[in-house]
């Protein structure tokens, strides 16, 4: 499994954080300043998916071991592909 490899969350393909820097070249944080910014605009269920790290402890271990969110992830937000597209637009 890639770094990159989309993370597959309830069937759905989501990228983290980390892995949207990535793969735009961002540094770090960017991706996180976007949502952040436009979070308003964007619906959880939909956009994106909240896990706390008190409900998803082993989830967001592994994913920091492949190398899929950052190290410092403590409650990961999963992107979307209809989240990344309004991200995107915000850039």
């Amino acid at each position: 499994m890639s770094r990159n490899d989309p993370i597959v969350h309830a069937g759905i393909e989501t990228l983290s954080f980390c892995q949207i820097d990535n793969l735009n070249q961002f540094p770090k944080g960017t991706a996180f300043r976007l949502f952040k910014a436009g979070r308003h605009e964007l619906e959880e269920g939909h956009d994106y998916v909240y896990l706390p790290a008190a409900e998803h402890p082993r989830l967001i271990e592994s994913l920091k071991a492949s190398g899929q969110i950052y190290a410092t992830t403590v409650n990961l937000v999963l992107i979307t592909r209809p989240g990344y597209d309004k991200l995107q637009r915000r850039q």
